[in-house]
């Protein structure tokens, strides 16, 4: 007979041969068994963060910046649910989170017993896997199904499309004894990666697509750099029968891109319009975030439209997909392009004559604006380090940020997998702490204080820089078209609020500063981007309504070239 929690001791050893290298723990009691497990383990790094959704955010940060799996543990109850928004995150983004919650046992379930409640399948609208562990592990029987469920879990998260799963994991009393030692011959099952390629016949089909389209369009979304893809873009950019759109969050940066979709497609008369209609749309990667682009492309349809993914989806973003291409991006479009038919096409030219006018446009008229959110962007993303990351929250930061030149030196990323305005600064601490870089967040007021428990943890140092744009409240509400109706029900929707960001950033012992004006700029930049060995927090704060009239004219002003 195996010893009762012989499974808990295998845990931690099978999830490392899997290439996890962190987790993430929240305290309590049913876990103890999990805690004495992991932290044991002596290879595994063990973070202790007590705010479950903040826990799980900076988990998800770990794991981005990481590329590789990373734990999360908690204790049984609601706990498993404070999870669960960074786990619909990780879903959309496709981050393998390993979620492990304690249980109460079985028949425990909906008895009157402290912090039990139904945790089987509680992720299940958002969640890869579920799996539902054995109570004890005494019999082979049963640590042979624990021990190939935590192999299975751990596979499913790696494999394309990577996402996260769900270990829930039923715990018996008592709980604080000494546990087993991890066994000498644990199963570790391997699961191959399939080969990823085209068939012969589809291929000729798609090449001979491919040549007789003179007005291509290739969207490239969030997060779709990698060495491939930077090899490739020269090819594209190349061809004039090609034009790129790659927002900032794609980390492909080229003056050849048009990355500022978002003011190029609401400039745009109903006559222009027609003219930039492609016959073929191909789109890498996760959606984008400009609003004007999907509402043209939903307009003006393409004639086909490919999207290029590792494994098979079909989300349809722009309502008119005609193939779920199961490939590498980087290496079909390689080999399409190498083989492409040399075209007779002015389609990039005509974009480009288009952006280069809107870019002179946006340069002459930002020096006309007063102090405002518009402004602080246009200051602080040219102030930025080279080679530094800078995480953008949710609303009006991510937004603000597409009107300004990518920089190919800083890695950008934006939660997008739901877009929330939760988790932002936990996100970007866990990245932090994983890369050791300079990571910047760039965040509004009401994003800083709903996530403020993201600075609650011991592992922040200096690398870590937060600016605050402090503009009284929920300021993306002002800038939309809501119409007039808004205004009886303005504090429900802009929430204004009475909060002390100075305090919030003393308590969790971070440096803090607050700039009011332009002139005060430079002087307090230079304190923030100094060299420090703990979090600093720069709040910048701006007038709501001139927000307001410096957005609305900007965007005037665009429509008029």
């Amino acid at each position: 007979m195996n010893s009762p929690k012989q499974g808990i001791s295998d845990l931690p050893e099978i999830c490392y041969r899997h290439g996890m290298r962190n987790v993430v723990i929240s305290p309590g009691s049913r876990n103890a068994p999990l805690i004495f497990s992991f932290t044991g383990h002596g290879r595994m790094k063990c973070l202790s963060i007590t705010d479950e959704r903040s826990a799980a955010y900076f988990a998800l940060g770990l794991a981005l910046q990481s590329g590789e799996p990373v734990g999360l543990i908690c204790t049984s109850g609601t706990a498993a649910l404070n999870f669960a928004p960074a786990i619909a995150e990780a879903f959309y983004q496709n981050v393998p989170l390993i979620v492990m919650t304690a249980d109460r046992p079985g028949e425990w379930i909906d008895q009157g017993d402290g912090q039990t409640i139904r945790q089987r399948e509680i992720y299940r609208n958002y969640i890869k896997q579920s799996y539902e562990m054995p109570t004890e592990t005494a019999i082979d029987s049963d640590l042979w199904f624990f021990n190939r469920s935590v192999n299975e879990a751990l596979n499913s998260a790696t494999q394309e499309p990577k996402g996260p799963v769900h270990l829930n994991i039923p715990l018996r009393e008592p709980l604080y004894t000494p546990l087993p030692e991890p066994g000498s011959d644990l199963q570790f099952i391997r699961t191959s990666n399939p080969t990823l390629g085209v068939a012969a016949g589809e291929f000729a089909q798609l090449q001979g697509r491919w040549n007789r389209s003179d007005r291509k369009l290739v969207i490239l979304g969030a997060d779709v750099r990698n060495e491939g893809m930077f090899e490739v873009l020269p090819l594209l950019l190349n061809d004039p029968a090609i034009v790129i759109l790659a927002e900032n969050i794609s980390n492909l940066c080229d003056d050849h891109i048009i990355a500022a979709p978002e003011r190029f497609f609401v400039s745009l008369t109903a006559a222009e319009a027609a003219s930039f209609q492609p016959d073929l749309l191909v789109t890498v990667g996760h959606s984008v975030v400009s609003g004007q682009l999907k509402k043209y492309l939903r307009q003006h349809p393409p004639a086909e439209h490919w999207h290029i993914q590792t494994s098979v989806s079909y989300v349809d973003t722009f309502q008119g997909l005609t193939r779920s291409v199961i490939a590498s991006p980087e290496a079909l479009l390689r080999v399409l392009t190498e083989n492409g038919m040399n075209i007779d096409s002015k389609y990039r030219d005509l974009f480009f004559e288009k952006e280069v006018n809107l870019r002179r446009k946006h340069g002459e008229i930002l020096r006309t604006f007063p102090f405002s959110d518009l402004v602080v962007f246009d200051t602080v993303l040219r102030c930025l380090p080279a080679d530094s990351n800078l995480h953008l929250a949710n609303s009006t930061p991510i937004r603000y940020s597409q009107l300004f030149p990518g920089r190919s030196d800083i890695h950008y990323h934006c939660n997008r997998g739901t877009s929330g305005i939760d988790g932002c600064i936990s996100t970007a601490a866990g990245y932090a702490v994983a890369s050791q870089k300079p990571t910047f967040l760039i965040t509004g007021d009401i994003s800083f204080i709903y996530d403020s428990n993201g600075l609650w943890n011991n592992y922040l140092a200096g690398n870590f820089k937060i600016v605050v744009i402090n503009n009284g409240g929920g300021n993306i509400f002002s800038l939309i078209n809501t119409g007039d109706g808004l205004i009886p029900s303005r504090d429900f929707l802009e929430t204004p609020h009475h909060v002390n960001i100075k305090f919030l950033a003393e308590a969790f012992g971070a440096s803090h500063a607050v700039c009011r004006s332009a002139e005060e700029m430079p002087g307090l930049l230079d304190w923030f981007l100094e060299p420090a060995d703990h979090p600093y927090i720069l709040e910048i704060v701006t007038d709501s309504a001139v927000n307001t009239a410096v957005f609305k004219d900007y965007y005037n002003q665009i429509k008029l070239l």
